[in-house]
C-alpha cells in the first residue's frame, strides 16, 4: 500500500513539473523576437575618397552620433577607399542591398533621378550659403523624396564635396579661352561633358579610381574637382596649375539602401535621419577648414594657384547658359532651376 502511495506522489509531482513549463508566459519564439529586438545592428558605409577626406570625417562623426543617440544598438564601421567599390558599384550595391549605406558625390547617383540631375548644372549656386539654403530646405527634401522614388535608395541628408575647380599640367587658366585643347577628365555626366565643350577643350569621361594614373602618364592633361579633393587625394602632385573658378558646387548625398533601413525600428530610422543632417553641419566645417590650409599649403609646395580674382569667369559663366536652356527642358527642371535660382 506504501509502495503504491509513493509511485501516486511521484506521478503527481511529474504531471506539476510539466503543467508548470505549460504555463509559462514565455514561449520559444517571444525568445527569439527579444533578442532580435535587443541585438545590435550593425552597418556598413562605403565611399571612394581616402581616409583623410572629409566624407570619411563626416562618416566617422556619423558613426559616433548613431551609437550615441541608440545607446549603442546602432553602430557602423566606415570604409574607405573604395573598399566596397567604386561609385557606381556602391550605388548598385545599394539597390540591390548588398551595400548597407555610402556617401558619393550627387553626380554618380544623378542617372536615377532627373531632378537630382540639376546639381550637375555649372554656375547653379552662387556661394555656399545659397546652396545650404536649398539642400536643407523644402527643396531639398522635395529632391531626395523624388531620388528615392526613382531609385529606391532612401537619401538621408545633402552632405558636400565643394565648389569645383581646374586644373592642368600644361598652364595657367584665366579664361576659358586657355582651356581650348586641353584634354580634361570629367564625370560621365552628359551636361558636364557638354559644358566642357562648350568652353573648348576636350572632355574625356573617367572613373575616379583611374584618374591619378592618367594625370600621371599624360592620358589626360587635367580634371575639374573641389580643393579639398585635389588636396586630399595628392592631386597637386600630378598638376602644375589650380585656376580657383567655382564653376558647379557639388553636393554629396549620404544614402541607405531600402533593405538595410526596412531593417531598423521607426525609433532607429529617426535617429539614422537626425544624425546624417547633424553630421552634414560637421563635414561641411571640416572642408572649410582643410581647404583653407590646403590653398596655402599647396602654394609653398609650387603649385601655381589662380585666385578668382585674376580669372574672367564672366568668360566660363557665359558657356553655362545654354546648358542650362537645353537640360531644363530636356530633365523637365526648369521650373526648379527657377526655384532655386529665386532662393539665393
Amino acid at each position: 500500500m506504501k509502495r503504491k502511495i509513493s509511485i501516486f506522489l511521484v506521478m503527481c509531482m511529474i504531471v506539476t513539473v510539466f503543467a508548470g513549463c505549460g504555463n509559462s508566459n514565455v514561449s520559444p519564439s517571444d525568445t527569439s523576437n527579444k533578442e532580435a529586438t535587443d541585438a545590435v545592428i550593425k552597418l556598413k558605409i562605403g565611399h571612394v575618397l581616402n581616409s583623410d577626406s572629409p566624407f570619411h570625417a563626416g562618416a566617422l562623426h556619423f558613426a559616433e552620433l548613431i551609437e550615441e543617440k541608440s545607446g549603442g544598438m546602432l553602430q557602423a564601421e566606415v570604409f574607405p577607399s573604395a573598399l566596397l567599390g567604386n561609385d557606381r558599384e556602391l550605388a548598385e550595391g545599394l539597390q540591390l542591398g548588398t551595400v548597407d549605406m555610402a556617401v558619393t558625390a550627387t553626380a554618380p547617383v544623378s542617372g536615377f533621378s532627373p531632378t537630382l540631375q540639376v546639381f550637375d548644372l555649372p554656375f547653379l549656386f552662387n556661394d555656399a550659403e545659397h546652396a545650404y539654403k536649398v539642400l536643407d530646405g523644402e527643396l531639398g527634401d522635395q529632391i531626395l523624396d523624388e531620388f528615392h522614388e526613382a531609385s529606391g535608395i532612401v537619401g538621408l541628408a545633402f552632405w558636400e564635396n565643394g565648389f569645383r575647380h581646374f586644373t592642368n599640367g600644361k598652364r595657367p587658366i584665366k579664361t576659358a579661352d586657355d582651356t581650348k585643347g586641353l584634354k580634361i577628365r570629367v564625370q560621365e555626366i552628359s551636361s558636364h561633358i557638354d559644358y566642357w565643350k562648350n568652353i573648348g577643350c576636350s572632355p574625356t569621361p573617367m572613373a575616379w579610381t583611374e584618374v591619378y594614373t592618367a594625370l600621371q602618364q599624360g592620358t589626360v592633361d587635367g580634371q575639374e574637382n573641389p580643393v579639398q579633393t585635389i588636396y586630399t587625394q595628392k592631386i597637386y602632385e600630378v598638376q602644375k596649375y589650380i585656376s580657383l573658378t567655382y564653376h558647379c558646387y557639388a553636393p554629396a548625398i549620404i544614402m541607405i539602401s531600402q533593405n538595410a533601413y526596412d531593417k531598423l525600428s521607426p525609433e532607429h530610422q529617426v535617429i539614422v535621419k537626425e544624425a546624417a543632417r547633424e553630421a552634414a553641419a560637421f563635414e561641411r566645417n571640416f572642408i572649410y577648414e582643410l581647404e583653407s590650409g590646403a590653398i596655402d599649403e599647396m602654394s609653398a609646395l609650387g603649385v601655381d594657384i589662380v585666385k578668382p580674382e585674376d580669372i574672367d569667369i564672366e568668360s566660363f559663366r557665359a558657356a553655362a547658359a545654354p546648358i542650362h536652356q537645353k537640360y531644363g527642358d530636356l530633365l523637365g527642371v526648369t521650373e526648379l532651376l527657377e526655384k532655386i535660382k529665386a532662393a539665393d
